[in-house]
């Protein structure tokens, strides 16, 4: 089964079908249950027609872009590219697809397929990793040549090449990436063999991939740290240098977002990823009592305060461990002749500090190998001894939640277990900030408290299908996450006999809201508190968190049961395993009761100190008005008092006000009636004055003309003289006619003259 938004895929056999959960949804809501069911009856589901799948699907794996569907099978992988038409369209849909790696898988033993993973920082999600069990990684670009690997990765030939470990015929059992939470996280990959060993190879990075700001500013710090302190030999440091150089030579932008640059993997000639590993333990995990215990699956957690590995088993035990060394780079150099030509130089690695660890925190056992466990006695050389094996066919499988990186699910042949590492890894939170801050006194003992607490994960049965070891097999085959909105946070599983199981989850913004209510902020006040102000006796917050009843996010404390279709109508036969099963289901609800019970004395706890408060509060009332009684008597008094105090501040007022006056008169006296006499003369004169110069401007305008006048008449008079006194004896007749025309005497002009020096 694989999931993406609301579209539902699901392998039947040889059969891909599809459906939309939003349809249903819709159905449901809108038609009513029954109804419901008939319109999703009708509605069905959609079959793809997809070539090439002539085998049985294990394992449906979608890329995150919902655009490529990799259907993975023994030794057969096809890959679909779906389409619009695949949503829209209401009736079957022809799928293109092509097989992958066909020349390497197909009727290949040493080759069979393990795993299949889309690489996450390929461009376009079209890179898919193919780990086969000779402990081969094949990198494929489908989008390019779906037929040849584009990179091959070896997890097996460090070992046998180096001859340190011995011959490795262990075989690979799964693989995964590193958290993008830590440096070089997605560039490192983790393999894990059957046997239970790590080894881990970095970087694992398409030809074409995209990096943001932050992962380039990790590899550009790193790489140049470790060219700084230098390597075994010059040639390591070398290649050190040409990889980071010719990443950030191919560095490009990204056309649609500012903090994604598109990059192109360095291809050294002589250098490769190296593997590094296996892992050291410390201290080792608890081994349970099965000798043939085989290693299933590993995943790497999304947490940003620790590393964190979780690694599942064949006999039920889950370990988790904490990884001490983050993933880094590191490449190995071809073997050479040494000078005297006979002997060989063991390959030149870059791992210079020894092994890689991982610090094992706790190893949970999911109880599988209680109920199936099979004992029996074998003898060799005179020799007897007891083996204890798993009676049933056990592969679990680890399961992220994208929701929440703190939490995974084991699903495996008899139901499925949620892990939840958050309550410790809170713990390391704290720590970490008390590291911050540089307390190292405080640090030292919250670290041996966190030591001696031993705060275990939060383990959880939610489905059971094979509830007793005589139940007839329906393993959990598909298992899926949703976290669209509309469709709300849950839970879907999938069994073999075609039973879809889901379980609703609670956000944890929710689980805090309603086990850990706010603590109201305290009203600071000017005014000082005394020392009998009244103190609220309820503690906060009202109820603890309430682990038992919310923990793993509201999943329910008692396994849902889930049996096979007329398996429940079936007669019961009283055996002593049905009645240990009964007896364990009873323990469980009266678990379950006893929590309920306890969660109830809690709430009439705090009822009866919230009725005590009450009372308290009452009486702090009643005290309150008896006082207000007393002081009422007294409030008109203190009313006339301060009328009384008004009126004689009006009367101090008033005589305050003619003080002022009479201070005013003294200081500044009025005009006598001589300056008022002066000044209004002062006020004639300056009207006489103004009506002067009216008249003096009209006069000067008057002279100016007459001025003028007087000097045009002047003029005249000097060019008849001036004529009478040349030597000429005649003048002509134009000449005459251009002299002025005489209109006044001299008599008459001095008299105007006279006339205008007297005005």
């Amino acid at each position: 089964m694989a999931l993406h938004g609301q579209d539902l895929y699901v392998a039947i056999g040889r059969q891909i079908r599809h459906t939309s959960l939003a349809e249903l949804k819709k159905g449901v809501e809108n038609h009513g249950q029954q109804a419901a069911t008939e319109y999703i009856e009708k509605k069905q589901h959609k079959v793809l027609e997809i070539q090439y799948i002539d085998f049985d699907v294990r394992r449906l794996v979608m890329n995150p872009d919902g655009n490529l569907l990799a259907i993975v099978g023994d030794e057969k992988i096809v890959v679909a590219a779906l389409t619009k038409t695949v949503r829209q369209d209401p009736k079957n849909v022809n799928i293109k697809s092509f097989v992958v790696g066909e020349f390497y898988h197909i009727n290949k033993g040493p080759s069979k397929i393990v795993k299949v993973l889309w690489h996450p920082l390929s461009k376009g999600y079209s890179h898919v990793l193919v780990l086969t069990h000779d402990s081969l990684l094949r990198m494929y670009d489908v989008a390019v040549n779906p037929d040849e690997p584009e990179q091959v990765f070896s997890f097996s030939e460090a070992a046998q090449s180096s001859g340190t470990y011995g011959v490795d015929t262990d075989n690979a059992a799964s693989f995964c990436f590193g958290s993008k939470h830590s440096p070089w996280g997605q560039l490192s990959v983790y393999c894990l063999t059957q046997w239970g060993d790590i080894y881990m190879m970095c970087p694992v990075l398409p030809s074409t991939c995209l990096l943001d700001t932050s992962d380039l500013d990790d590899i550009r710090y790193h790489m140049g740290q470790e060219i700084a302190a230098g390597g075994v030999s010059k040639a390591l440091v070398q290649a050190k240098r040409d990889w980071l150089d010719s990443l950030l030579d191919s560095l490009q932008p990204h056309p649609f977002s500012d903090e994604m640059f598109i990059a192109h993997n360095p291809v050294l000639n002589l250098a490769r990823p190296a593997r590094q590993g296996p892992f050291l333990y410390q201290p080792a995990p608890i081994e349970l009592e099965d000798d043939d215990n085989r290693a299933n699956d590993i995943l790497y957690l999304e947490t940003e305060t620790a590393g964190v590995l979780a690694m599942a088993y064949s006999s039920g035990r889950v370990d988790i461990c904490i990884v001490v060394d983050h993933p880094k780079p590191c490449w190995t150099l071809p073997r050479k002749l040494k000078s005297n030509g006979k002997q060989i130089d063991g390959e030149v690695n870059s791992m210079e500090n020894g092994l890689p660890a991982v610090s094992v925190y706790e190893s949970i056992d999911l109880g599988l190998l209680k109920i199936f466990g099979v004992s029996s006695i074998s003898s060799t050389g005179g020799y007897s001894f007891q083996e204890r094996r798993m009676g049933i066919p056990n592969h679990p499988v680890l399961e992220a939640d994208p929701k929440y990186g703190d939490t995974f699910y084991v699903y495996h042949e008899a139901g499925a277990h949620c892990v939840s590492v958050r309550p410790w890894l809170e713990e390391l939170v704290k720590i970490n900030e008390i590291a911050s801050q540089g307390a190292n006194a405080e640090l030292d003992a919250r670290i041996i408290k966190f030591n001696e607490s031993h705060i275990k994960s939060s383990v959880s049965c939610i489905v059971t299908t094979r509830p007793t070891k005589t139940s007839i097999p329906a393993p959990i085959v598909g298992f899926a996450v949703v976290t669209d909105s509309y469709l709300e946070y849950s839970l879907l599983l999938l069994t073999s006999s075609l039973q879809l199981i889901g379980l609703e989850l609670l956000t944890r913004d929710s689980i805090e809201n309603t086990t850990l209510p706010s603590t109201p902020t305290p009203v600071t006040s000017v005014v000082v508190q005394k020392e009998n102000e009244y103190q609220n006796s309820l503690t906060q917050p009202g109820f603890g968190s309430q682990e038992g009843l919310l923990a793993l996010n509201g999943l329910p404390l008692q396994p849902k049961i889930v049996l096979p279709p007329g398996i429940g109508s079936a007669k019961i036969v009283v055996t002593e395993e049905n009645l240990q099963f009964l007896g364990k289901m009873v323990h469980g609800y009266r678990e379950s009761l006893r929590e309920v019970y306890t969660a109830c004395d809690l709430a009439q706890q705090r009822l009866i100190a919230q009725e005590n408060e009450y009372i308290r509060q009452q009486k702090s009332v009643e005290k309150c008005q008896e006082r207000f009684k007393a002081f009422s008597s007294k409030i008109q008094d203190q009313a006339d008092r301060q009328d009384i105090q008004a009126a004689l501040q009006k009367k101090l007022m008033a005589r305050a006000d003619a003080l002022l006056q009479k201070m005013k008169e003294s200081r500044e006296p009025e005009l006598s009636a001589a300056e008022k006499e002066w000044g209004q003369e002062v006020l004639k004169r300056e009207r006489a004055v103004k009506a002067f110069d009216e008249r003096r401007h009209k006069v000067q305008t008057q002279y100016e003309i007459l001025k003028r006048r007087i000097q045009e008449l002047q003029g005249s008079i000097d060019d008849e003289s001036s004529y009478s006194s040349t030597g000429f004896g005649r003048q002509s007749v134009w000449q005459k006619q251009k002299q002025p025309v005489k209109r006044y005497g001299t008599g008459q002009i001095q008299s105007v003259e006279r006339s205008l020096v007297d005005e």
